[in-house]
């Protein structure tokens, strides 16, 4: 097989999409604002990849390290976990822990979990192995560092708590990786295994859980209710959809890559569907143009797999 785009450089490209572009956060035209973005989310999401791949660990070690990126991205960088004139609802210690929850919930998911899924249903016979070298993750990792503490002083250079949270959050993050190191590895392939739902099946259950998870997550915060009430509801409902992925299986391996598109294209696709309101709220066409053109990824790899065909820009036949 000759392979026409490395994995490594597909999710790099393809992690920042929905986050950013479809859900209308970034601005579209901006290339200064791509290029930051791929060595944000591309680079981060590459690395946490990699060290669950190297470390020979399971899907909870993502989930950890996806914590310590949005402590990275939001606090260190864009220090919205901090600012006391933004997202202040349930502000207390100097943090804005509603808007932190709500954090946790779409970097895990959005940012960090369903593009390594994507990209592995993907790229299926290398799922198992890295796709960087060592120095290439060093390089990486420094792109990552620039925009933290480069970029993210010319984004937010105003309103940066003290010492103390630095060093908080440097340890946390540092917490994170140890943790996700004593995280369980990941279950070695069964004989005969099957997935124990059908990739359509999965594909309903976990959309119709992404959307409850996101109405909720973007109902409590505007709700008339005490700050530690919404958080406890945003963390209830952050596990709960934890739960319902390994209710689905989706954590048992191994995984088909259609059951693995239908995860990732269960999470992405309630992004689509809203990129329309996104357009309307922002008066941009920015989110609906990239929603249909993710739409249009999904359902082109979808077609490619449903026939048994190779991917022609992934994958030519021999």
């Amino acid at each position: 097989m000759v392979k026409t785009l490395p994995p490594a450089l597909f999710l790099f490209l393809f992690a920042p999409l929905t986050a950013e572009y479809v859900s209308g956060s970034s601005p579209y035209l901006n290339p200064f604002v791509w290029l930051g973005n791929f060595f944000l989310y591309g680079a981060g999401t590459i690395l946490i990849r990699e060290l669950r791949v190297r470390w020979g660990k399971g899907w909870l070690s993502v989930f950890i390290l996806a914590a310590a990126y949005m402590v990275a991205e939001e606090g260190l960088m864009l220090n919205t976990l901090f600012d006391p004139l933004q997202n202040t609802s349930g502000r207390a210690l100097g943090v804005n822990w509603v808007w932190t929850a709500g954090m946790l919930l779409v970097h895990s998911f959005v940012s960090i979990f369903a593009p390594i899924m994507l990209a592995e249903a993907v790229y299926q016979d290398q799922s198992d192995e890295p796709w960087i070298k060592p120095r290439t993750g060093w390089w990486l990792l420094l792109g990552f560092g620039a925009n933290i503490f480069g970029l993210g002083r010319l984004i937010a250079p105003f309103n940066r708590p003290g010492i103390t949270w630095y060093v908080a959050e440097v340890a946390f993050i540092a917490f994170c990786l140890w943790l996700a190191g004593k995280a369980p590895a990941s279950r070695a392939p069964t004989l005969g295994h099957k997935p124990e739902r059908s990739p359509l099946r999965l594909y309903l259950s976990v959309s119709a859980g992404m959307v409850v998870m996101m109405v909720i997550g973007f109902a409590t915060p505007a709700m008339a209710m005490p700050p530690v009430v919404k958080v406890l509801i945003l963390v209830l409902n952050y596990l709960g959809f934890l739960g319902l992925l390994r209710w689905c299986g989706v954590f048992h391996a191994p995984l088909d890559a259609l059951s693995k598109l239908a995860v990732a294209g269960g999470i992405i696709s309630f992004w689509i569907l809203v990129s329309p309101l996104a357009s309307l709220s922002k008066h941009k066409a920015g989110p609906l143009i990239f929603g249909l053109v993710e739409a249009f990824l999904l359902l082109r790899i979808l077609q490619r797999m449903g026939k048994g065909l190779p991917i022609s820009w992934a994958q030519k036949a021999a």
